[in-house]
């Protein structure tokens, strides 16, 4: 009896002592089994997903725009120191544009100096043709170019009273009672020029936008200045009496001598015009 006692009291320990471990190992398999979730499954708009972005050929990559003649065409208009301005532009490359347009300006005023009526018109009428270098790819441009058909003139009439006195290169005449004297004048410049600006604005814009607003500044020259003055009617010398001491403007070689002094000096000092400058701002518009 004694001996059934004992061997059932051992057989008691051990369970109690190996339940415990059994039970943590259990545990410890329940609770990775818990925490270790299944892969999830993948829509079935997943898979088709997939399939699509292997089986889509890759997107073709852009290619960058080429600039010809004609694969742009650009119109501006401006104002400044020429008057009111017209411009067309073409590219040529990707840095440069062949520009042409035409000025236009007309001015008409008249005054009374020293009692005489005197008119005056200016005239300005040009063209010109252009190459815009765009030396950085963006607004600012270089500009040469050429000015042609320069009709760019001034233009003066005066009317001398009859009895008033008019003074040539320091020497006075008065003006006829029976033929009053009458002066013309002119300024005239050479017909082609060279020039050069500089600005920001590009007609053909490169960023592909259809608006612009472009501004320049710059020169160029016109070359000596022609003064052109002639006379009509009569001249009265004031130290004889009107009926011994008249004759006519362009047959005295004494006026006709003085009005050649007048006009050497007013040439000279018209030299500082030799070049005309360039200002002009404006919008512009790119067609295509």
């Amino acid at each position: 009896m004694k001996l059934y006692t004992l061997a059932l009291g051992a057989l008691t320990i051990a369970i109690t002592l190996t339940a415990p471990r059994t039970y943590a190992q259990a545990s410890a398999a329940e609770n990775t089994a818990l925490n270790t979730a299944p892969a999830p499954l993948l829509p079935a708009g997943n898979f088709a997903s997939s399939a699509a972005f292997v089986t889509v050929p890759p997107r073709p990559i852009g290619t960058t725009r080429t600039y010809r003649p004609f694969s742009g065409l650009g119109f501006g208009a401006r104002f400044g120191f020429g008057g009111t301005g017209f411009d067309f532009a073409t590219p040529l490359a990707t840095k440069f544009n062949l520009r042409a347009g035409t000025d236009f300006f007309n001015y008409d005023t008249s005054f009374q100096e020293e009692g005489a009526n005197v008119g005056v018109n200016l005239d300005l009428r040009s063209g010109h043709v252009a190459l815009d270098w765009f030396p950085f790819g963006g607004h600012f441009r270089l500009s040469p170019q050429l000015v042609f058909g320069n009709n760019n003139r001034i233009l003066a009439t005066a009317v001398i009273p009859s009895g008033n006195t008019v003074t040539l290169n320091g020497q006075d005449y008065i003006s006829s009672y029976s033929d009053p004297l009458h002066g013309s004048g002119r300024i005239d410049f050479r017909k082609v020029s060279p020039g050069l600006s500089f600005g920001f604005g590009n007609l053909i814009p490169r960023d592909r936008s259809h608006f612009s607003f472009p501004v320049e500044i710059g020169f160029y020259y016109a070359g000596q200045p022609s003064l052109q003055v002639a006379f009509t009617g009569s001249a009265c010398d004031p130290n004889y009496p009107p009926s011994v001491g008249c004759e006519a403007a362009d047959q005295d070689p004494g006026f006709q001598q003085n009005v050649a002094a007048f006009k050497a000096r007013n040439n000279n000092n018209l030299s500082y015009a030799s070049f005309f400058p360039i200002f002009s701002a404006g919008f512009g518009y790119r067609f295509w």
